[in-house]
Formats: C-alpha cells, structure tokens, sequence
C-alpha cells in the first residue's frame, strides 16, 4: 500500500508530540512534573512509535520504542527520573526530529542511532558524585515492526470535532477579507457622492458582516501560545547546565491565542531575551546564597490578553540593572551625549540596552556580548506593530514587557495628511492626539519641548523627516504622541484625517527595503497610503 500521500500528516502530528517533549522532560528533571505529565511523555513516545511504524519508518519506529521502553521503567519506579534520564530523552527528541525533518523534505537519509539506542536500553543510574552508567555488552534492541493497530491513539467521544487547514488558504481567506474591507470603504465613498439612502443602508450592512466574517476569521488564524512554548524551557535548561546556574522556569497563559503570523515572528524575541536573562541577569547560586536569595533563579514568562491587545512578560529575579550605569556605558561607547544622558529618566536607560552595539557583557561569548540582539528585538515587536517597555529594580531583578496587536493583516491606522499625501499610523503606536497652541512650545539649545502630564517632550515634525515641505501654519499644530526607545515624543502633522481599518499590503523592492515604511494599503477612494513604523523611522 502506498503510504505517500499519508506524509503530510504523519510530519504534522509527529512533530506535535516532539513539541510537547521538551517541555515535560525539563519539568520532571527540575521535580515540578505530575505523575500524569510523565504517562503524557510515555504516550507521546507510544503514538509516534505506532505511527512511525504503520508508515514504515522503521528507525524512527525503533528509536521511539526504546525511549518508550526507558519511560516505562520511570513509570513502573524501576528508574527516578534524573539529569542523566532527561539528557537522553532530549538527545533522542533531538535526533527524532531530525528523522523527522528527513521525511518531510523526502530525503533518505541513514541516521545513526545504534549508540544513542543502546545508551537509552542500557540506563543505569548515577552513583553519588559519579557519572551514569550504561551496560556495555548489551545489544542495541531489536527492530519494532508492530502492526498498524499498535499506534492507536485515544479517542474522546466529546471531543470537538476539528479539520486540518493548509496555511496557505487561511492566508488566502485573510488577503481576500482585507480586499472586501477596502472595496466596503469604496463603496461608502461612492455612496456619499450618490446620496443615496438605500445604497447608504445597504452599505451599512455590508460593513457589519465584513466586521463579522473578519472576527471568525480572525479567530480561525488564531493559534494559541502553548505551540511555541514548550521549546522555551528546553533553551533556558540547556543554557543554565553550560554556564553552571540554576534555573526554574514558569510559563502562564500558554492558552491565550495569537495570529500565526505573529506567533512565528515572536519566538526569535523571547528566546533572546531568555537567555539574557539566564546569561546576564541572574546570578550564580553561590552568588545567589551570598546575598540572600534561593539558589535557584527563577524565570516567568507570562501571557495575557488586555482588550485588542496580547501583553507578553518576561520577568527573573536576578540581579537587576542599574540605570546610572547603562547611561555612564552609553556614553563611553559613544550611542549618547552626556546632555542627553544626565537627562535620562530610569525607563529611557533600561532602553539603551537595545541601541545597536550597546552591551553590559565585559567580553564576546558564544551567547551574548556582542551588542546586536536586543536591538533586533525590538525592531521585530515594532515590525509587528507592537511596543517594548524594560523595568527594573537593582538587586530585584527585571522585567521585558511586549504588547503586541491580536493579528497584523487588518489593522486599525490612524490616517493623517503630509503636505500632499496622507499616511497611516498603527493606532497601537499612538497614545494620544491632540492640538497645541504655538505659545506653549518652549526651546532647549536647538530642541523644541512641550509639557504633557507633567513630562517634558521633545516635539518633532514628520514633514521635517520625510524632507516634505511644510504645510500651512496655524496657531494649533496637530500632533499625536507615541513612545521611542523608551521616551515619549510628539510628532506634528499637518491635520488629521480620522482613524480606519485597513487591510496591510507588503511592499515590493526597492520600498521594501527603506527603513521605517511598515507596508502599504488603498483607501476607499483608491488613494494608496503608506502604512508608517515611526520608531523605525527615526
């Protein structure tokens, strides 16, 4: 029987139970794993045993069975599941997925897995102080050629019923919504042109079933946290055991969900800022003990929802940051003038640790020092229309804040006119509009200031940057405010146009490739617009 067009499926839901791997080894070795997440570990292995060996993929089938026959040990307490267990079971997962990746792109690849299998069948545990033992005259075991019944799953009668969708037809559904939003904003221009109260009601309709077909299919790409979560425990036990710390790590809300696109784009981010906090911020344990505190650090990543938005937070206990140093550093590097940092409040110097170049390490590893990831950090989160914000207490430890939108396709802008052209800016990106009389501008050397609740705020104009020329000058100056690196600014504009939804189209070269354009979008009355990334561009 031809087994090839079952491939697809055997990839997809293997590489759902590798997902899970990682996470619950790492919790059974650090003691905060149920006796329920190690059968969940040792059904995992059975399932991709059985369907590895209905399709005939003997040895990730035999490999599987082995890490099977070891969790069968743990669970009948023939074993306590320890350091040198979970070293093997992630070395197997590792190799798993290898196989596996060799099966989705048809390579016929001979993997060695003699050794690693007779390491997983032989397992003796540790003597105090010593190292594990393994058996050396055993064999590795024998092939596993069950029959197909042998990779049952179980079944739940209550279970919501669900179907498989290709990626690439949720992003066709998405592109064509955000075509029928921009031709629904065609048409109420039309219909204001016509005056035309049917074609005004008929409209009107119209835009609330769009508004209804964009929610479900927003919801459809809708993908919850856990799928890419449960490799993050697996980066910061694996970074903690090179560099000799201790680490527990905790995850909450892995069931809020996020679009898929943003999903992807966000694990890079927070596994940096993982391993800064592992490498950088946290301590030693003797460290740890000298001043009080628990040998073990501890790292919580959490997710929640706040209205349109998913606010992610990664926060550790460790040994915090010290403003005054972070500006006396950027300084000595040359990112800042002395002025400019004297003036610094503690939430811009937190900031300046994504400035390019800008590193606290005293010297390049192989995982940090060399001054460019908190940067990309940041320039991805704003890429995806959202924010960063760093707290930190000196001594206490700190904390990354994302707030990112629920999906980037259809946006909500805020449309604004320069000169001759109108432009949109994520509502995401701006914290407020308002008009200022010319007579509460004041000047600081050559930088003009406003106050704004109690805070002074350097006042810029987006015509000045783009080299447009300015427009009329009246005695309001429209501007609204949104944050950079930390600070709040206000950017002036020639007037407002009101705020939208839009649907984002990504631009071609060479558009694509200049700093602070974030994508394009056409507007009702077939006006194209740029979609702009204010942090960028400044």
């Amino acid at each position: 029987m031809d087994m090839s067009p079952y491939r697809n499926l055997f990839v997809s839901e293997s590489r759902e139970h590798l997902r899970a791997f990682s996470e619950l080894i790492v919790k059974l070795e650090q003691g905060s794993g149920s006796r329920e997440d190690m059968y969940a570990l040792f059904r995992s292995a059975h399932s991709l045993k059985g369907m590895a060996a209905s399709m005939g993929y003997g040895d990730i089938a035999e490999l599987s069975h082995t890490i099977e026959d070891l969790l069968d040990r743990v669970r009948k307490e023939e074993l306590i599941f320890d350091t040198g267990i979970a070293d093997l079971l992630l070395e197997g997962a590792d190799l798993l997925e290898v196989m596996i990746a060799d099966v989705s792109t048809e390579l016929q690849t001979a993997r060695d897995t003699g050794d690693l299998a007779r390491r997983l069948a032989t397992y003796r545990p540790a003597a105090a102080g010593g190292v594990p033992e393994f058996v050396a005259d055993v064999k590795s075991p024998a092939s596993y050629s069950p029959s197909p019944a042998t990779g049952e799953r179980d079944s739940h009668d209550d279970a919501p019923q669900t179907v498989r969708v290709r990626t690439e037809v949720l992003d066709n559904l998405i592109n064509i919504t955000g075509e029928l939003i921009t031709n629904k904003h065609r048409l109420l221009t039309v219909g204001k042109e016509l005056e035309s109260a049917p074609l005004d009601e008929a409209t009107v309709e119209l835009s609330r079933l769009l508004r209804d077909l964009h929610s479900e299919i927003v919801l459809v790409r809708l993908i919850p946290f856990a799928a890419v979560a449960d490799r993050f425990p697996r980066v910061v036990r694996d970074l903690a055991k090179k560099i000799g710390k201790e680490v527990v790590f905790e995850v909450e809300g892995k069931e809020i969900e996020l679009d898929r696109g943003i999903l992807d784009e966000l694990v890079d981010p927070l596994v940096h800022i993982l391993r800064n906090a592992v490498d950088h911020a946290l301590e030693t344990p003797a460290e740890r003990e000298a001043c009080g505190k628990p040998s073990p650090g501890k790292i919580r990543l959490v997710v929640r929802r706040q209205k349109d938005q998913v606010v992610v937070v990664v926060e550790d206990d460790g040994r915090g940051m010290d403003p005054a140093r972070l500006v006396d550093l950027a300084i000595e590097k040359g990112l800042v003038g002395p002025e400019a940092g004297r003036l610094m409040a503690p939430g811009e110097a937190f900031m300046l640790t994504c400035l390019p170049g800008f590193s606290t390490a005293r010297e390049v590893t192989g995982v940090s020092g060399r001054g460019v990831g908190m940067d990309a950090v940041r320039s991805t989160i704003q890429t995806l229309g959202g924010n960063m914000a760093i707290e930190s207490e000196l001594g206490k430890g700190s904390r990354f804040i994302l707030r990112l939108p629920l999906t980037i396709a259809i946006i909500n802008v805020l449309l604004v006119r320069l000169s001759l052209i109108a432009v949109a800016i994520p509502v995401t990106n701006v914290q407020r509009t308002l008009e200022l009389k010319r007579s509460l501008i004041y000047k600081r050397g050559r930088q003009a200031l406003f106050d704004l609740d109690g805070e002074q705020l350097p006042l810029l104009s987006l015509n000045r940057i783009l080299g447009f020329p300015h427009g009329d000058a009246g005695e309001l100056l429209p501007l609204f405010v949104c944050e950079l690196k930390g600070r709040r600014v206000g950017l002036v504009v020639d007037s407002f146009i009101g705020q939208q939804e839009i649907f984002v189209k990504p631009l071609g070269r060479p558009l694509a490739s200049m700093k602070g354009l974030g994508g394009g979008a056409v507007l009702g009355n077939g006006e194209v617009v740029f979609i702009l990334d204010v942090a960028n561009l400044l």
